[in-house]
């Protein structure tokens, strides 16, 4: 229909048109194979020469005799493999196949491959086939057969395949498998190029990882927080929380790896690095690293490693849960990968500092996304408080490690299996967990980045609760609220207090120039311009009362507008010295944060803001600011 026939037609004819389009459209979508559609499934009967049994999988072939009549002959061209299933997904796309492979030794993997591999030669799908464990026969016709038998394959059974680790509806889909009821019907199952490489394994039993892991936790609130956050990582997409994490700071062989180790048996382990991966890597593996741990725990050993540069823009892009957009071959955009983390980290710096050696600052966002606590819990041992009898801190780091690389995967698919089972019950359960840690827990006239904080570890606090009720960790009640609690206090006190930490940051920066500058870049202030003196890049000025042959001087610093800017930029500087003269670090003068001053020594009148050093000392936690 043309724009100028539209002009013409009546109201009625319109909303006509429109229905019609509409009732069309609805049509040819419930034609498809999406997960709403109606459509029936087709019937066409296709030629299937193969038959596969255990000892592997046979085509049909016929074979003209003498005297001119055909014979009819099995011919063996590889090991037992089976097509299970067909796959697509929820929209009908990403057709492929459920693949079962027997290898020599009789353990059976299962594949779901991508039917995008049976394009061209399919060098790429025998590749992971012979991975596998699957011979295919040095005969010539064995590689035409192989693509012909998985092309033609049609079993009955229907599989939904997913790109992703993580929910998916109301079930939980893991690389070897799904926990939770299956929309109709049908097993949600993950789908890749190839199997991919990850930690998600199991060893021992439950009962094993209590006594061994669990059990030697209590009593040390920085790693019953580690065990909680790995419990509270699938509750991040049924709750609607953010990505983020915690990073513990602390010098070397604090215990800060033992952390990770400890949190990370809950969903896996094995290999040399169990299930802790490693800061240091490359854009494209860290975006593959989180994609594999979406709705689950992602632990970064030593932040250190890591480049100062690249630091916060990972940072970022873990916490954000999307990597980079990139272009494709034909210069199309790619599909970009997505996740939603909830990640640990260690390093001997904080992540703040760590941008910093980049020349960068780190943002108030990210500080509320990722929450830097120290690992040192003040009991003399690291970041352990109680080493339950053992010799030393390092003996029981010892012990703790061994028994996560010993029993490790089973905690966290128990405590999926236990979610799934009621998860309405358990939204309510944990809303009113998170409550009563923030009541509790959370100051009167708290910043709303505080809140947010705050409400991070109550889900933490929650999770770790839930786990217990669920019967997964043996700690008494109220073990975990209390850890939290602990660590959630430690990381306020540090911080400085409840307000934004955009004044925090002022604060700290003022104090800095102090320290560093107090004596070089701040001109003195003197009653006679004969007493002026040349300053490079002058910040201020600095009056000294007393006189110090006899008594103890005080010294009263005076930023100059521009300069003062220059040391909070990035900040919203109108709102932050609005705080700072609430808080009495800028001291107010007669309803504005700043006054035009005679200081003959600086040649003349000068816009000043005045700093109040005791009260600024007070809000830090210091003693002297200069």
């Amino acid at each position: 229909m043309m724009c100028s026939e539209v002009v013409h037609m009546g109201k009625e004819e319109i909303k006509n048109a429109i229905d019609g389009a509409v009732e069309d459209a609805k049509s040819k979508a419930n034609s498809g194979a999406g997960r709403n559609g109606k459509a029936q499934r087709k019937k066409t009967k296709r030629p299937f020469p193969f038959k596969v049994d255990e000892n592997g999988v046979w085509r049909r072939v016929e074979r003209e005799t003498d005297d001119g009549s055909k014979r009819t002959t099995w011919q063996r061209w590889g090991s037992e493999l089976r097509v299970m299933a067909l796959t697509r997904n929820d929209e009908g796309e990403d057709w492929g196949r459920l693949l079962e492979v027997v290898d020599r030794d009789g353990v059976r993997h299962l594949w779901a491959m991508p039917a995008a591999l049976l394009a061209g030669s399919g060098d790429p799908l025998r590749g992971e086939l012979f991975r596998l464990g699957f011979e295919l026969e040095p005969r010539r016709d064995a590689k035409a057969w192989l693509l012909e038998y998985l092309i033609s394959a049609d079993p009955e059974k229907r599989a939904r395949c997913v790109s992703r680790v993580g929910w998916h509806g109301e079930t939980f889909v893991l690389p070897d498998g799904p926990i939770g009821a299956a929309e109709g019907g049908e097993e949600v199952i993950l789908q890749s190029a190839e199997k991919p490489d990850h930690a998600f394994n199991v060893a021992g039993t439950l009962e094993e990882w209590k006594t061994q892991v669990a059990a030697p936790a209590l009593g040390n609130s920085r790693l019953v927080l580690a065990i909680s956050a790995a419990f509270a990582a699938p509750l991040l997409a049924l709750l609607g929380d953010e990505g983020g994490g915690f990073h513990f700071r602390g010098a070397s062989s604090s215990g800060k790896s033992t952390a990770l180790t400890v949190a990370g048996s809950v969903w896996g382990g094995g290999g040399t690095r169990g299930f802790v991966r490693q800061w240091r890597a490359t854009d494209n593996a860290l975006e593959s690293v989180a994609a594999l741990s979406c709705d689950a725990l992602l632990c970064l050993d030593e932040l250190s490693q890591v480049d100062a540069k690249a630091a916060g823009s990972a940072a970022y892009m873990l916490a954000n849960g999307k990597g980079k957009a990139r272009a494709g071959r034909e210069g199309q955009a790619r599909k970009v990968l997505e996740w939603r983390v909830l990640f640990l980290s260690n390093g001997e710096i904080a992540l703040e500092d760590k941008i910093k050696e980049g020349g960068g600052r780190i943002a108030a966002g990210m500080e509320v996304r990722v929450v830097d606590l120290r690992a040192d819990a003040g009991a003399g041992m690291g970041i352990f408080e109680d080493t339950h009898e053992a010799a030393d801190p390092a003996s029981f780091a010892q012990r703790l490690k061994k028994g996560a690389n010993s029993f490790y995967g089973t905690p966290g698919r128990a405590f999926l299996a236990g979610l799934v089972n009621d998860l309405a019950g358990h939204r309510e359960g944990l809303a009113a967990l998170r409550k009563s840690f923030m009541d509790t827990s959370l100051p009167q006239g708290s910043d709303g980045q505080v809140r947010r904080v705050a409400d991070r570890f109550a889900l933490v606090a929650a999770a770790g609760e839930l786990a217990t009720n669920i019967g997964l960790t043996g700690w008494p009640a109220g073990a975990a609220l209390s850890a939290t609690q602990r660590c959630f206090q430690d990381w306020l006190s540090e911080r400085g207090g409840v307000g934004s930490s955009e004044v925090a940051e002022a604060k700290r920066r003022i104090a800095e120039v102090l320290q560093l500058h107090g004596a070089s870049r701040f001109q003195k202030w003197a009653k006679s311009s004969s007493d002026r003196m040349v300053i490079t890049n002058r910040m201020g000025f600095v009056k000294i009362e007393g006189d110090p042959d006899i008594e103890e001087t005080e010294s009263t610093y005076f930023f100059m507008v521009q300069p003062l800017k220059q040391e909070l930029a990035g900040l919203d500087f109108r709102t932050v010295v609005s705080e700072l003269v609430a808080s009495g670090v800028i001291v107010d003068q007669d309803g504005k944060p700043n006054k035009v001053f005679h200081v003959s020594s600086g040649g003349g009148k000068h816009r000043l803001y005045q700093i109040d050093r005791d009260k600024l000392n007070a809000e830090l936690g210091t003693d002297d600011a200069s």
